[in-house]
């Protein structure tokens, strides 16, 4: 495994799962930065929707969704086995 802590896997994985909530369903491929790792996450999300009618209000959800870890690289590029371990986390 990498040189990266077990603290700083927790802290890209708490990171990456606050990012995903604040998405609400959008999809999107983004980022985060550790102090030795950085780690490209694709979000998708598939959402519902229902238009109401006379006695309920539109409203929308997520049907499906996943968050498919990219890569992870560290100092000597990319880590597979710590990509693994990130999707395990956010799945």
């Amino acid at each position: 495994m990498t040189t990266a802590t077990h603290t700083e896997l927790m802290q890209i994985a708490k990171q990456a799962a606050e990012y995903i909530t604040k998405l609400n369903g959008e999809s999107e491929t983004f980022q985060i930065d550790g102090a030795t790792l950085s780690a490209i996450i694709r979000y998708e999300a598939e959402c519902g929707y229902d238009a109401g009618d006379y006695w309920t209000a539109p409203c929308s959800w997520i049907e499906r969704d996943t968050a498919k870890v990219v890569a992870v690289y560290n100092e000597d590029g990319d880590d597979t086995e710590v990509a693994e371990w990130l999707k395990k986390m956010l799945n």
